[in-house]
């Protein structure tokens, strides 16, 4: 995962890294030398945040209102 691909994730998600890093314990400092590239991007980082944006999508997926869903699929069509 590139630094831009992990910045993408949490637009994604709607976090800024001040949420990652308090949701995993890291200073906020760590976080932004990683998306600089001063530090390298830790393997861990890159699956939390590839688990976090399954969830959101399947939250998505599987939450989304059965009348939301139709209006959406009749738009599609």
């Amino acid at each position: 995962m590139t630094t831009d691909e992990f910045r993408a994730g949490l637009d994604t998600l709607g976090w800024k890294q001040t949420d990652f890093a308090l949701a995993t314990g890291m200073s906020k400092v760590a976080v932004s030398h990683w998306l600089t590239g001063t530090a390298p991007l830790p393997i861990w980082a890159q699956s939390h945040l590839a688990l976090l944006l399954r969830l959101h999508f399947l939250t998505n997926d599987l939450l989304t209102p059965p009348t939301k869903l139709a209006k959406i699929l009749n738009e599609n069509r």
